[in-house]
């Protein structure tokens, strides 16, 4: 082991709370075990550090504070903190929520994720760091070890241990992990987030390659049956230039989304018909299903002529050999004028002869005297019914039942919806509470000395901003201060809003392209009533206001 790390028994000792079950990991920076918080009864992460860094006095008060911030980020995708101090032995340690999954290391290493799952995974890493980048928090080592995914395919973006506050200091001393580090950090350069897109994107790359990069980095579609799209992704993001990196995490996030629709979007390739009538069966046109029911017909009428009857009698020694129909095999459909007909045959039976010869083809049928001729004439064309046209036009479908009859669509909506709830700009409540929460203590401390009516109107704001419900027109009477409140509230409000309408409109649009992508592969399967129900989902993905739920869906695909 890197450094003495406790046993269960010891740890159990040390921070007596917990209830340790199992050491789950440990490396150079310290150790993780799974325990169980009594008090709560939840299963919780306890991660320490070696006493050497407890015993640095900058180091701990720099591990608190950055605890403390950590603390802070309560975001779905991130893992909770929950706790943080320092034992009797001097190990600092974090207490963290506790993911039941694999780490995409893990997944990794038990082979190539499925194209759609790591884009999925990946706006979820993306939704992470926008969040701490928000908070003013680098995360500074973004690798798959660090990255678990929960048994619902949730992101959960561990160990912030070399995290620190965005300040675009240069570093003293290179961290992290040296294949997922940027350039400027082995430099010893000034750092902001394009550190973490950058590592970010080295993770995309081993994710759909099941590798890491390495110089020349290799295309994606060498190791994997993807688009190309993905290798400029890519290239943005780990850039050796800072500067022509995405400067923000969400313009990575945006533009892994459209390659994914612009992969699904394209069209499926179809082999070429073989025009190998031995090896590709092939569809009868009109003129050819004609032809063959005409056939049918002379092999028919032959058959019935063959046939002896009872009331006639065939000369004993009498041969009677049948005249060959011959069908001309080159037909075209567009002028079928031009069709050769068969020629007649004539089969002339004298009755004196025993024997019955085949006369050779004529054009015209001549009748010899004293001769039985029996002339078996060209068939006209008979048009047999044609199949059934094919249907244009896709049944009609609705919506009301979707759950019921569209497993595949219901799933990707609720992915949709958790993307939209997970997305901080979409998602504007936490936003909103962060208003409020400094809004509602400002209006507080201004009712002192406020006459009894302008008291209740204050008392009235700050009760409708708790709840979120509309707010009222400040009245004449307000003090000017809290008239400059308000006007200073409803200006963040607008700002909030406008940015989550100009991320609505990015993602709507995306999603539905996702969608339509979907539509087309069924149509290209032949499944037209499904493709018609994405078709219908799709329309209503651009018409939903607020997260794309599938009752939503369903109320606004009834009025399409």
């Amino acid at each position: 082991m890197p450094f003495d790390v406790p046993t269960v028994e010891e740890m159990s000792a040390l921070l007596p709370q917990y209830v340790f079950e199992r050491l789950a990991a440990f490396g150079g920076m310290g150790a993780v075990y799974k325990a169980r918080q009594a008090s709560l009864d939840r299963p919780v992460a306890v991660k320490i550090l070696p006493p050497a860094f407890g015993a640095e006095p900058e180091f701990a008060e720099r591990f608190k504070s950055e605890a403390r911030a950590m603390a802070r980020l309560n975001h779905t995708n991130i893992v909770a903190v929950y706790d943080f101090g320092i034992t009797a032995e001097g190990h600092l340690y974090l207490v963290m929520e506790w993911v039941e999954g694999h780490t995409i290391h893990e997944l990794i290493q038990k082979g190539i994720i499925p194209v759609r799952k790591v884009a999925n995974l990946a706006t979820q890493l993306c939704d992470a760091l926008h969040f701490a980048h928000s908070h003013k928090i680098l995360h500074r080592d973004i690798k798959p070890g660090n990255i678990m995914v929960n048994q619902e395919d949730q992101v959960k973006v561990a160990d912030f241990g070399l995290a620190r506050p965005i300040t675009g200091e240069a570093e003293e001393n290179p961290y992290g992990t040296p294949d997922y580090a940027a350039p400027e950090i082995m430099n010893k350069g000034a750092v902001d987030q394009r550190v973490d897109i950058f590592a970010a994107g080295i993770v995309l790359y081993e994710m759909l390659t099941g590798r890491v990069p390495r110089q020349q980095r290799r295309s994606v579609t060498e190791f994997a049956p993807v688009s190309a799209r993905w290798d400029e992704v890519i290239a943005k993001a780990t850039d050796a230039n800072p500067a022509l990196r995405y400067q923000d995490v969400r313009d990575f996030r945006t533009n892994i989304m459209m390659a994914m629709s612009q992969v699904a979007s394209a069209p499926v390739p179809t082999a070429k018909l073989v025009e190998d009538s031995e090896q590709t069966p092939r569809s009868f046109s009109s003129v050819q299903w004609a032809i063959f029911a005409a056939c049918i017909a002379v092999a028919a009428g032959v058959g019935f002529l063959m046939m002896p009857s009872s009331d006639v009698k065939q000369p004993e020694d009498t041969k009677v050999v049948q005249a060959p129909v011959v069908v001309e095999k080159k037909v075209q459909a567009e002028a079928p004028k031009k069709v050769k007909p068969a020629e007649i045959e004539v089969v002339t039976v004298k009755p004196d002869e025993k024997e019955v010869k085949q006369a050779p083809p004529v054009k015209k049928t001549a009748k010899p005297e004293k001769t039985v001729e029996i002339a078996v004439a060209s068939v006209p064309v008979v048009k047999a019914p044609e199949p059934p046209p094919m249907v244009k036009e896709p049944p009609k479908v609705d919506l009301s039942t979707l759950e019921e009859r569209d497993a595949e669509l219901t799933q990707l909506l609720a992915s949709f919806s958790a993307e939209w709830e997970t997305n901080a700009e979409l998602n504007t409540t936490p936003a909103r509470k962060e208003l409020a929460a400094k809004y509602i203590p400002a209006l507080q401390r201004g009712l002192t000395g406020l006459p009894v009516d302008q008291r209740d109107h204050v008392l009235s704001e700050i009760s409708q901003v708790a709840n979120n419900t509309p707010l009222s027109e400040p009245a004449e009477s307000w003090p000017g201060v809290l008239k400059q409140l308000r006007k200073t509230y409803d200006e963040q409000i607008g700002a909030i809003n406008s940015k989550s309408e100009a991320a609505a409109v990015a993602t709507r649009a995306a999603q539905s392209a996702a969608v339509v992508a979907l539509a087309q592969k069924r149509t290209a399967a032949g499944d037209m009533e499904g493709a018609k129900r994405a078709e219908l989902v799709s329309a209503a993905l651009m018409k939903v206001k607020g997260p794309p739920s599938v009752d939503a869906i369903k109320e606004v695909g009834g009025k399409l």
